[in-house]
């Protein structure tokens, strides 16, 4: 059993809280014709490659135990294997199985007809673990000798990581606590959008122009008409998460889950070109990018255990190759990570866009994407139009009133008793504190998410309290979880 890495404990509170396929990635092999029955693909073969494959990458096998409220790594219950869908079995529900994360393991393998769907859990998996999954089952269905895999795996990463993180994390505060705040709600054409939960979802797909602007990448170019779309839809400022890798050449043929998502804000001025604000938003990239290992719980208090930072998300990933057609990579898992999530893969050729989007989402979706489009060509055009002349658009109405309101306070009556005493025990042991008052925020004296779960476990095995983490997160006082419990 060995700890788990910061970005696999943040996805396990979140999976928890969710109950939905948000953190499934799936993606489709097709090695057969099709027709139903597995013709043209050798299943002892296949079957055998998989096991082979699971053997190679051993995070595959694994899977995230509860252990005193933090996830650990053990092994899988049972071994990932190659399962023959049944006649009249879905794609769709298949994708949308759900895993226990417990017991494991975290990916599935399952055949239809000559389609080999790969369905693994965020947590074990990332974009370019797809790329490394397609190239070394494809060697090992040939026969083909793969080289040797770097002597430390994924395990011995997070441990390593965990050691950078703590040498990065006074620099990481000092350079996120003046720029985070919780992000408000974002307009959207005539929507106002807030949600930063995972939910059911929906999907438009489709390929967006390559912004080319001298001094930008595609990416920066493309984050860049996003912010500036959003700031024309009157968002004055303009929070987007971005899912940075963090990838080394070490770690380039590991599987697993190399990415920490982090927020990305700017103030936009409609007298600004194009150029000059994409310029600036480049130079924030490049210094994020610097401390991309720090999980943002780490180096901010009040980070709450949500499944986006911000009601608009995007990931960007680039392939070195065109995506062949036996490949499906941007397949849709029926769910979103706030209202927007935006999901690109730079082919060279063409920017593949998945937009998956929220029920609150669906008027405004269709319309962001035709909008993004129009700015990326504008752009290109003519990179040195000012960003007020990029998209005139009438703001939302009445903004301030579809605000969700602040939580509402609680009582001032001060609750006594063995119960309290014996919160205030479990408090200050995981927090090493000697003596913790009632009223004293758990964020000021240090907590984060792990020392919360923590709390909220030891809470339930030694009291049988059960309280939200979500309500822990909103209340984070003894006075305010026994609120939040119901106990006083």
């Amino acid at each position: 059993m060995t700890q788990a890495s910061f970005v696999q404990h943040g996805m396990w509170m979140a999976d928890r809280e969710s109950g939905t396929a948000a953190y499934h990635m799936p993606l489709i092999l097709h090695l057969g014709d099709g027709d139903g029955d597995g013709d043209g693909v050798d299943v002892g073969a296949l079957s055998k490659a998989c096991a082979a494959l699971v053997d190679r990458h051993a995070l595959l096998a694994a899977a995230l135990a509860d252990r005193a409220g933090a996830a650990s790594l053990v092994p899988a219950e049972t071994a990932p294997g190659l399962r023959i869908a049944g006649a009249g079995e879905r794609i769709e529900d298949e994708i949308a199985r759900a895993f226990d994360l417990d017991r494991g393991p975290l990916i599935r393998f399952a055949l239809f007809g000559g389609d080999l769907v790969v369905t693994a859990h965020h947590a074990v998996f990332d974009g370019h673990s797809k790329d490394v999954l397609v190239r070394d089952l494809a060697a090992l269905r040939a026969g083909t000798r793969l080289g040797p895999l770097p002597p430390t795996g994924y395990a011995q990463h997070a441990e390593a990581e965990r050691w950078r993180v703590e040498r990065a994390l006074p620099e990481a505060r000092a350079f996120w606590q003046p720029r985070w705040s919780e992000p408000g709600p974002v307009i959207v054409r005539d929507a106002v959008l807030g949600s930063r939960r995972a939910g059911a979802g929906a999907v438009i797909e489709s390929a967006l122009p390559k912004a080319d602007v001298a001094g930008l990448t595609t990416f920066e170019a493309t984050i860049a008409a996003l912010h500036a779309l959003l700031f024309s839809y009157g968002n004055s400022r303009v929070v987007t998460a971005i899912d940075l890798s963090t990838r080394t050449p070490e770690t380039a043929d590991l599987i697993g889950p190399f990415v920490n998502e982090l927020p990305l804000a700017s103030e936009p001025s409609g007298d600004l070109t194009f150029r000059q604000f994409g310029l600036g938003l480049r130079a924030e990239l490049r210094e994020m990018y610097r401390l991309r290992e720090v999980p943002l719980a780490r180096a901010v208090a009040r980070v709450g255990p949500y499944a986006a930072l911000a009601p608009v998300c995007v990931s960007y990933r680039k392939r070195a190759d065109r995506p062949s057609d036996d490949v499906q990579w941007l397949v849709f898992n029926g769910a979103v990570r706030g209202d927007l999530q935006l999901q690109l893969v730079d082919t060279g050729d063409e920017l593949v866009s998945s937009l998956r989007y929220s029920a609150q989402a669906a008027s405004v979706a269709p319309r962001l994407v035709d909008d993004l489009a129009r700015i990326l060509l504008a752009v290109t055009q003519n990179p040195d139009e000012p960003l007020a002349g990029l998209l005139t658009l009438e703001p939302a109405k009445n903004v301030e009133a579809r605000r969700a309101a602040p939580p509402g306070g609680v009582s001032d009556a001060e609750p006594a008793g063995e119960l309290v005493e014996a919160v205030r025990e479990i408090w200050q042991q995981v927090l090493g504190v000697e003596r913790i008052e009632l009223h004293d925020d758990l964020f000021e004296l240090g907590g984060h998410s792990l020392t919360i779960t923590r709390i909220i476990a030891l809470m339930q095995e030694r009291l049988g309290v059960d309280i939200p983490l979500d309500d822990l997160f909103d209340n984070p006082t003894i006075v305010g979880a026994l609120d939040a419990a119901g106990l006083r």
